[in-house]
């Protein structure tokens, strides 16, 4: 027995069927798109922690060889040291300098210029350093010839006692 809207029953449920699938494969092509675009996501996401991690690396090892030059620096400028102490104390500061500067070098072809920053003040710190020199040889200058001053004011009054 079969009822006498038949046909249209069947093309209900065909109707029915053929929605049903298109709404199962929108809803699962949704599914897939989104998937993959979080997949895409994720990745992208490590990639920039992993970038910004060696970011942060690299200039917290910049920070302690600043600090390092800035004691040395420090030291060089308001402790007395020989000739050969304050070269030698050059030295260090001009390693630690080179060796900042080769490290943002390499990481400009890694990494985006994130140090601009450090490269002024390696230029600064040069200057410094150039400006101690400076001052050094002018103040052993001044205290030569303040050296040979007080002789030659001796001198000069031991003749006037003479006579």
């Amino acid at each position: 027995m079969e009822p006498l809207n038949h046909i249209k029953i069947k093309a209900k449920k065909r109707k029915f069927y053929s929605m049903f699938f298109v709404t199962f494969a929108f809803i699962f092509g949704c599914l897939y798109i989104t998937l993959t675009t979080a997949n895409k996501g994720v990745a992208e996401l490590e990639q920039k922690h992993k970038y910004y991690n060696d970011i942060a690396v690299k200039q917290g090892e910049m920070n302690l060889l600043f600090d390092e030059i800035l004691i040395e620096i420090n030291d060089l400028r308001f402790k007395d040291r020989t000739l050969n102490e304050r070269k030698n104390l050059q030295s260090l500061i001009n390693e630690k300098r080179f060796a900042i500067n080769n490290e943002i070098r390499k990481s400009k072809t890694n990494l985006t210029n994130s140090f601009g920053l450090y490269e002024e003040f390696l230029v600064e710190l040069q200057r410094i350093q150039t400006k101690i020199d400076v001052l050094k040889e002018a103040e052993t200058g001044y205290g030569i010839n303040k050296n040979q001053l007080k002789n030659c004011i001796e001198k000069h009054n031991q003749e006037n006692k003479k006579k």
